[in-house]
């Protein structure tokens, strides 16, 4: 899959849609600072590229962590604001680089600010 396949408008409005709910059922205040963590998983039938991949992230940035099997990729980003955009920003970014190398997104999260 490449960027032409992924459909990156219904992704945006699905960030932007689970920012409103943090912010109006959890409580999550906008502009709080967040440690952002966004988590990749192998496209099934295409080589993942998993060494590129971690070192496209990092050239950003990016710090790789723990993800849940070997062939995932985890990055964490910040402190950024919680902000639809912000998140955004880093989510559209770190698909690009996934999509090219192999891997889709599979979900972003963050620890609950103090």
């Amino acid at each position: 899959m490449d960027e032409a396949g992924w459909n990156f408008t219904e992704q945006q409005a699905e960030t932007v849609y689970t920012c409103e709910q943090l912010r109006d059922k959890q409580g999550v205040k906008p502009h709080s600072d967040i440690i952002l963590d966004l988590f990749f998983v192998p496209i099934e039938g295409e080589a993942a590229r998993r060494e590129a991949f971690e070192k496209s992230l990092e050239s950003f940035g990016y710090q790789l962590g723990e993800a849940e099997s070997d062939e995932d990729v985890a990055a964490s980003i910040g402190p950024i604001p919680f902000t639809p955009q912000d998140i955004w920003l880093h989510e559209e970014r770190t698909t690009k680089m996934a999509l090219a190398r192999g891997y889709r997104p599979d979900g972003w999260g963050f620890a609950e600010p103090e």
